[in-house]
């Protein structure tokens, strides 16, 4: 069987101790990758650079190395690599993942198998910083038309995906007005345009870090976030049944819900708990009337809602 040739991007920033894994991972396929393209971000003083190089010259036509000349964040960086293209098919990976040795070999076959689908997304494992196994996903995903799945807020599919290069490029690769959803944008707009089909074998590895890149953020900044976001889902899925709509916005809404929630328990400044009380007579009164404070929480008919920027959020069913 005749396999479409796949390049590798691998970005990395500071990531020295795990980069060589990364690097390593991808030369040991069995099925070799077209090229391997490792972009660092302006790495300072760990030995990325070195690494980079050193790998560029045991493995020249294979390795190749990008090193931005200054700090330009993710988004960019991938972008820069994906310029730089050449095969039919591409996978991006980030410096503190592994790859699986057959993960080429059976992402280019399904995609050969499937010929209406030109992009493929498998099972993972979670790893710690250790880089031991802490869970995969045991539930089976959708194939074929996955924009209504995706759009109501599947992230996580970039690193283990491989997409046709052309319709990468027609998506217009990485959105970099949307730094922490750039991945889950590009993904959405492929959806869109080709069908998906998926890999129930894990094939990769994504290392987990304590604390992860948004802490730190304002509330008032994530919601910003996500409400951009959401105008962007909502711009990609116009054409969808309206159905299908209002529970992708539902769904949208009760991240926002959530993500307050989170919020407050982070500054501390949360009073009660989810208990799942009616509310009185003259706390629905009050409701009516709007008389309730912005960013509030509380129960009515043994539903739990806040209330944010004078719209009201339900939260029933957000429990973990």
């Amino acid at each position: 069987m005749l396999l479409p040739p796949v390049s590798l991007i691998i970005t990395s920033y500071n990531q020295q101790g795990y980069l060589s894994e990364a690097i390593e991972s991808a030369i040991d396929q069995t099925v070799a990758a077209f090229e391997i393209i490792v972009a660092d971000d302006h790495s300072t003083m760990d030995g990325s650079i070195e690494a980079i190089r050193e790998y560029e010259a045991q493995y020249p036509g294979l390795v190749r190395g990008l090193f931005q000349e200054k700090n330009v964040g993710i988004p960019k960086n991938r972008n820069s690599a994906l310029q730089m293209v050449k095969g039919d098919y591409v996978a991006i990976l980030d410096g503190d993942d592994r790859l699986l040795p057959r993960f080429i070999e059976q992402h280019a076959a399904a995609l050969t198998a499937s010929p209406q689908a030109h992009v493929s997304y498998s099972n993972r494992y979670d790893v710690n910083q250790l880089g031991e196994r802490r869970r995969h996903d045991r539930n089976p995903q959708p194939s074929g038309d996955v924009l209504a799945y995706i759009a109501r807020g599947r992230k996580g599919i970039l690193r283990s995906m491989v997409a046709k290069y052309d319709l990468v490029k027609a998506a217009g690769f990485l959105d970099e007005n949307h730094y922490h959803y750039d991945g889950f944008i590009l993904t959405l707009r492929l959806a869109k345009l080709t069908p998906f089909v998926y890999l129930s074998d894990p094939l990769m590895e994504k290392r987990d870090h304590a604390g992860g890149t948004s802490r730190g953020i304002s509330f008032s900044e994530k919601e910003r976030c996500f409400q951009d976001v959401l105008a962007e889902v909502m711009r990609v899925t116009k054409e969808l049944p309206e159905k299908e709509k209002r529970a992708i916005s539902k769904n949208w809404l009760a991240k926002i819900s959530r993500l307050y929630l989170e919020s407050k328990v982070e500054e501390g400044d949360w009073s009660g708990g989810m208990d799942g009380n009616s509310a009185s007579s003259s706390e629905r009164s009050a409701s009516d009337k709007g008389e309730f404070e912005n960013g509030t929480r509380h129960t009515i008919s043994g539903g739990t809602y806040v209330i944010l920027h004078h719209s009201i959020y339900f939260l029933d069913g957000l429990r973990s």
